[in-house]
């Protein structure tokens, strides 16, 4: 007997996927395989061909389930007492596909109507197989699932329903609730959500496309916790080898162009629940943890620049929402180019015997990535809750000291032996000093130290402007920026000779930007007033 459906918007789009591994199903040599899903469609009285799926489409949906698969077999191979989450289930029979190890307990979630149909279509799970009726962005259905396991999400045609704080809010209740484990779904590119208005599936069943993820490192920092994995686009995918010539063709056309080839991506990220100390900070202190954060994300890309593993970890100590500030994977770049383009000075200025100052260090591993000669006495200056702060997270060191005191402070160097001479290293400090402040600071340096070299990054006054109006880690954290350093060679009046001036705009790493975004750098370097938006300076006295 014939099954009536009747279902509408998102979830008529579980027919479509159903419909696409029916078709694959019937191929002498299919994809997927999904012989269940042929019998299913067979039972349901439903006319497929008013979903208008077109064979882009289908050949995703077989291309992603049979990737999403191939990850969850992986998965249970390592872990074969996982717990399972299928979220937006729908009519697939991946529990069935997989073969899982009896000591898995796997459980299908899905809307109220979508469960009832499930169940009168398919044979009674088994004693390890359940299903949760409920919408997945609710919260009271997480208390039905058992914890103390590793964990397997997986969501496959869901996230691009969603909208973004939907689906964000959705992964951290997921991180807080198991103790380890992967999320594995397919994030669709903002381009498609917008082309999405087209699509002939969509608007066949009402349903809309509303989260599209343009860099899955964004979520890294959206939801502490996840740590990506893994992203593949659906059309480099092996069983691409094995569609219709006409679909490979698509593949093929697709893989040229980049937007085209990220339009669907099936993504893979780990997860850990860590004990977290929890940090509440504000101000210039707050932007601290933003770069820390963001140097993690830049580790954990596929090629750092900074490869700064001490940030990653402790990154993944602190208790912090990073949304706040208002962050972005792309961010991760330029702090990364700022931090190495520091890196590289330092190494090249540091000598044995000498003193070296840290000031503003935030929880900055630099004495970690420059290592410093065994006899260079370091000092990492910050205010003396981040000093405290930073006690926690970084090891001691004999030759290595921390001082929790405010870089205006006029007693700063009294506890500081100035018979040696100092390498002086400050990042993301002097643009948020008065210029009273700074050039002060810079006098009691030069009349304490016999000799010595200054290296920090500088912002001119157009900086300071536009960062002050438009920089979200600015304007979100409470901040201000004051000083501007529009002519590097105006601080030699106060006794320093200017030994390089290096625009971060013509960095190599910038390449790494979407070609818009370096066509605007490349014309910015040549005007003056622009290149001087971001520099690193370093002196001599």
């Amino acid at each position: 007997m014939a099954e009536q459906i009747r279902l509408t918007g998102a979830q008529q789009t579980l027919l479509g996927p159903l419909h696409a591994r029916a078709l694959d199903s019937h191929r002498a040599d299919p994809v997927l395989g999904d012989h269940l899903a042929a019998e299913i469609a067979a039972r349901i009285d439903f006319d497929f061909e008013q979903l208008r799926l077109d064979a882009g489409d289908m050949m995703a949906v077989v291309l992603r389930a049979k990737e999403i698969d191939d990850r969850a077999r992986d998965f249970l191979a390592a872990h074969p007492d996982a717990v399972v989450l299928h979220l937006a289930c729908g009519l697939d029979s991946r529990p069935l596909r997989l073969d899982l190890p009896p000591q898995v307990q796997w459980i299908d979630v899905d809307m109220p109507d979508v469960v009832e149909l499930r169940d009168r279509l398919y044979p009674q799970p088994g004693r390890n197989h359940r299903t949760i009726a409920a919408s997945v962005t609710g919260t009271g259905w997480l208390d039905e699932v058992p914890t103390g396991r590793p964990t397997l999400v997986i969501a496959e045609g869901l996230t691009p329903y969603l909208r973004e704080e939907e689906g964000v809010a959705l992964l951290r209740r997921l991180v807080e609730r198991f103790g380890h484990g992967e999320v594995v779904f397919d994030v669709v590119a903002p381009w498609t959500v917008r082309a999405s208005t087209w699509s002939g599936f969509l608007r066949s069943t009402g349903a809309r496309f509303h989260w599209g993820v343009a860099d899955p490192h964004d979520l890294e920092i959206k939801v502490p916790g996840l740590h990506l994995r893994g992203s593949v686009p659906v059309t480099t995918l092996p069983g691409v080898a094995k569609v219709a010539p006409r679909e490979r063709r698509i593949a093929s056309v697709m893989n040229v162009v980049p937007p085209l080839r990220d339009a669907m991506r099936v993504v893979r990220f780990g997860f850990e629940r860590e004990s977290r100390s929890p940090v509440e900070l504000t101000g210039p202190a707050a932007t601290m943890l933003a770069t820390l954060h963001l140097r993690a994300v830049d580790n954990r890309s596929a090629e750092p620049l900074l490869h700064d593993r001490w940030a990653d970890e402790v990154e993944r100590r602190l208790d912090y929402d990073y949304t706040r500030l208002g962050l972005r994977e792309n961010n991760a770049v330029s702090v990364a180019v700022r931090a190495k383009a520091l890196d590289d000075q330092v190494r090249a200025a540091l000598r044995p015997g000498m003193t070296v100052l840290h000031l503003g260090c935030g929880l900055d591993s630099r004495f970690e990535r420059v290592d410093p000669p065994a006899d260079v006495e370091w000092y990492d200056v910050d205010q003396p809750e981040v000093v405290e702060l930073r006690e926690q997270v970084f090891p001691a060191s004999e030759h290595r000291h921390a001082l929790g005191r405010s870089v205006a402070d006029p007693d700063l160097l009294a506890e500081i032996p100035s018979d040696r001479p100092v390498l002086v290293v400050a990042e993301g400090l002097v643009m948020y000093l008065a210029k009273s402040d700074g050039e002060a600071l810079l006098r009691r340096i030069i009349n304490h130290f016999p000799s010595g070299e200054l290296i920090f990054d500088a912002f001119s006054t157009l900086s300071i402007r536009v960062n002050n109006i438009a920089n979200p880690a600015v304007t979100r954290s409470g901040s201000r920026l004051h000083w501007g350093i529009d002519d590097p060679h105006e601080l030699e009046a106060l006794g320093l000779d200017l030994v390089s001036e290096i625009s971060l705009l013509t960095d190599p790493a910038l390449a790494r930007y979407p070609l818009p975004v370096r066509l605007a750098f490349r014309a910015m370097a040549g005007v003056p007033a622009f290149n001087r938006l971001g520099r690193v300076l370093r002196y001599r006295f």
